[in-house]
């Protein structure tokens, strides 16, 4: 039978606690010292591993979690940097009612955190109505197979398996991906392929700013610079740089 690595090293512990104590004995001829330090020690036992159990334990967990969330959301931010916002910003013009959503996001960076909480919850439950008539598909065809082979690579990025909304996202990209990609004539739809088409873009348009929000919530927390930008070059609302700015200078000029 193959002993485990836990058992050798388990044995090895125990036989070299036993040679300390003959070498302690042999040494200085003091048994009782030795049995009154092995009780003590053995008091302070459970003491040490409810120390180490609860709450080191507690910590180190609390801080492999707090990793693998900067990791998924570095993830999340190349998304964005690369194709997610672009995206956003394409698909938002042609939503008949985006301005009800830019109108909410124009101050994002006042949100609190049930704001935040709100809003997310409003998106998921929030009927998107884009016109697909009016939107260049083969030029969204185009923009997706340019990146097709980026959103998989981020698929096999271990960080992401504990987020289930991101994966969602990056399964909606490829579906309509590959839905635009079997259409032989993007003027001639038939009613069922612009349908599936309509409800599909529908979903991944209201998925990208649900996670668009949630990391700039993140990054509100836990990296306000870079929140700052993110705020600055809002997706959703048209020349939003220019935007902020010119709202910051009449803020601070009073005018």
């Amino acid at each position: 039978m193959r002993i485990s690595f836990e058992l050798k090293l388990a044995i090895l512990l125990v036989i070299s606690a036993v040679v300390f104590y003959i070498f302690n004995y042999f040494l200085f001829h003091d048994l009782n010292f030795i049995e009154r330090y092995l009780l003590a020690q053995l008091g302070f036992l459970p003491i040490s591993v409810l120390l180490v159990t609860l709450v080191l334990n507690k910590l180190m967990v609390r801080r492999e979690k707090m990793e693998r969330i900067e990791k998924l959301n570095i993830v999340i931010g190349t998304f964005f940097a690369e194709i997610g916002k672009d995206l956003l910003r394409y698909l938002s013009k042609y939503d008949e009612n985006v301005k009800d959503i830019a109108w909410e996001l124009m101050h994002i960076e006042n949100f609190e955190e049930k704001d935040f909480k709100n809003f997310k919850e409003k998106v998921l439950a929030r009927e998107c109505h884009i016109n697909l008539e009016k939107m260049n598909l083969l030029e969204l065809h185009k923009f997706l197979m340019e990146h097709k082979e980026f959103a998989i690579n981020l698929l096999d990025n271990p960080a992401i398996i504990e987020h289930e909304t991101f994966t969602d996202l990056l399964w909606n990209v490829l579906h309509v991906t590959e839905e635009l990609r079997r259409v032989s004539n993007f003027r001639k739809l038939s009613a069922e392929d612009y349908k599936d088409l309509k409800g599909d873009i529908e979903k991944l348009y209201r998925l990208l700013i649900y996670e668009w929000v949630n990391y700039v919530q993140y990054l509100r927390r836990r990296h306000p610079h870079i929140f700052v930008y993110e705020v600055k070059t809002n997706p959703l609302i048209p020349h939003s740089y220019d935007v902020k700015r010119r709202n910051l200078e009449l803020r601070f000029t009073g005018k």
